[in-house]
């Protein structure tokens, strides 16, 4: 596994850990958070080069992270991320990202389509009535993940350059 599959795992592990602090700091968030772990997925979807294989086991790491952090059911979190991996995968044509408007509405849609795919599984395997009361919490998640989305992607970039020595000095999250 290469060095910066390992080190991008970790990055994302150290902001993740990070997350709960950001809550107290920024009054105005309430109970939404960004959703780093989903954007660190869509920078690897979209912006890191290599193998499929690469970026769909950083996912599946990021979100058996997000599943022990968050006390979810194990594995809803990782199938989520993975197919949100592949699923952005299969759609990028490697156009977007390129400016800040564009980073945010991509930040903040795949996080309402990761919502609602949450939601479902959640209601799926717990199906009490209380369940889709989480509805209420996407747009607001989603909004703040759009926020936060164009720092990240670029502090996740500079990470990226740092650590690859074949990285071309423009690319898709410039």
């Amino acid at each position: 596994m290469p060095r910066t599959t390992i080190l991008f795992i970790f990055t994302v592990m150290t902001i993740l850990l990070v997350e709960p602090l950001l809550l107290a700091v920024v009054p105005f968030l309430g109970t939404a958070a960004p959703e780093f772990g989903l954007l660190g997925v869509i920078y690897f979807a979209h912006g890191v080069k290599g193998s499929p294989s690469r970026g769909a086991f950083a996912s599946l790491g990021t979100g058996y992270l997000m599943d022990l952090l968050t006390g979810a059911p194990v594995g809803m979190f990782c199938f989520t991320y993975v197919a949100m991996y592949f699923s952005i995968r299969l759609i990028s044509f490697k156009i977007y990202g390129r400016s800040i408007i564009t980073q945010s509405l991509m930040g903040g849609i795949f996080s309402a389509i990761t919502g609602l795919f949450l939601v479902s599984i959640d209601k799926w395997l717990n199906p009490l009535p209380h369940t889709w009361a989480l509805l209420n919490q996407i747009p607001r998640q989603s909004f703040v993940t759009a926020l936060f989305s164009p720092v990240y992607f670029y502090v996740l970039w500079l990470i990226d350059r740092r650590l690859t020595y074949e990285a071309p000095h423009e690319g898709v999250f410039r």
